[in-house]
């Protein structure tokens, strides 16, 4: 584990020594400085764990630097201990109206410095993992929602064919089967993590033949884009084998077809491709004659609630599909990217590692 790093600001380079060597015996790591314009400069670069803080400095006193720090995002919730005079009650009620936690009188007892140290660093630990778990549960919300709205979206397809007779039943009812197997299989990941009390976001990676699920994923589409006027092709030159997880991959498939088809004009192809790549990486790739991305717009493709138009025509389209994959393939030590399509369109692929190599460092990248 890293050691948590502490900040100590004071303008005598004597208190400075004695509280570092205190702290540094005690296994944290110090970056002192001797005024509040240099602590400040410390924190462009770096976010401590907590600051030690002299209430009496020139140019910039301890209460400024409170207030530049509560003001910075980035050191908004770090814990800051003034360093006082004992004498100094009234500014010791100044401090913690400006944000201080604690104080600490001076001279230093070293016994109370380290105990309100560990307390205070302790303390953030602890907000800290809190706020993380909370951020995950947030994002598996919008992960589960996300996700199934692909399969939920073929059963109604399903069902509509069905209520116009415009399909065999026997075959309706596979694709609902289908569909919500996929769905059940989906939320049965999920809970199983939740129940190990294991990373919510977390694959489970092992060998995996690839063109399998490209074919299974692809012809969960074929009705959607006959619907719709269009085709998807297979174009499997070979069936390379990964090391990856086969729910996660189609995952990423379903959002890079839905993509093209609620993009690419009427009477198209979508063409998803799988082949050998470079430096042990197996390459999908799905492609389209869309209007593809603005290059303004590229660099901001994988973040989330980023649509890959902004007119209002496009329905149901949140913005996460993207972003997800993109972590999804990273989980799983692969690489998602996006090209202009020659001839116009869309080029979205991805990468993973071939089995038998061992995690390679060059990975495929367009050139």
């Amino acid at each position: 584990m890293d050691k948590d790093l502490i900040f100590i600001v004071d303008d005598q380079a004597s208190n400075i020594e004695v509280v570092t060597a205190l702290l540094q015996r005690a296994d944290y790591e110090v970056v002192s400085a001797l005024s509040g314009e240099e602590v400040l400069d410390h924190c462009l670069s770096r976010t401590p764990s907590l600051v030690l803080l002299d209430m009496r400095m020139p140019v910039m006193d301890g209460f400024e630097v409170c207030e530049h720090l509560r003001a910075n995002p980035r050191t908004a919730d770090v814990p800051i201990i003034f360093l006082t005079a004992a004498r100094e009650r009234e500014g010791v009620i100044q401090a913690f109206q400006h944000g201080a936690v604690d104080y600490v009188t001076k001279p230093f007892v070293a016994e109370e410095l380290l105990a309100r140290v560990k307390t205070h660093v302790e303390l953030k630990r602890a907000r800290d993992h809190l706020a993380l778990i909370a951020q995950e549960r947030a994002d598996l919300t919008q992960i589960v929602a996300h996700d199934l709205k692909n399969p939920l979206s073929s059963i109604l397809f399903a069902l509509d064919l069905m209520d116009r007779g415009q399909d065999t039943p026997e075959r309706m009812v596979g694709e609902i089967r289908e569909s919500a197997q996929h769905c059940l299989k989906f939320i049965d990941n999920y809970l199983g993590r939740w129940a190990k009390s294991s990373d919510l976001r977390k694959v489970e990676i092992s060998a995996l033949s690839l063109a399998p699920v490209i074919k299974a994923t692809v012809d969960s589409f074929n009705l959607l884009a006959q619907e719709r006027g269009m085709q998807i092709s297979a174009d499997i030159v070979d069936d390379p084998q990964v090391m990856a997880n086969a729910t996660a991959v189609r995952h990423v498939l379903e959002n890079l077809i839905s993509n093209s088809l609620r993009y690419a004009p009427s009477g198209g192809t979508i063409s998803v491709r799988c082949e050998t790549g470079r430096s042990g990486m197996a390459r999908v790739s799905v492609a389209d004659r869309g209007p593809g991305v603005p290059r303004d717009r590229q660099q901001q493709l994988f973040k989330r609630y980023v649509r890959l138009q902004t007119s209002d025509d496009v329905q149901h389209a949140s913005g996460l599909g993207l972003a997800i994959s993109k972590e999804e393939i990273t989980r799983m030590s692969g690489h998602l990217w996006y090209e202009d399509r020659e001839g116009g369109g869309s080029v979205f692929s991805f990468v993973l590692p071939r089995v038998g190599y061992d995690n390679p460092s060059t990975r495929y990248a367009p050139n």
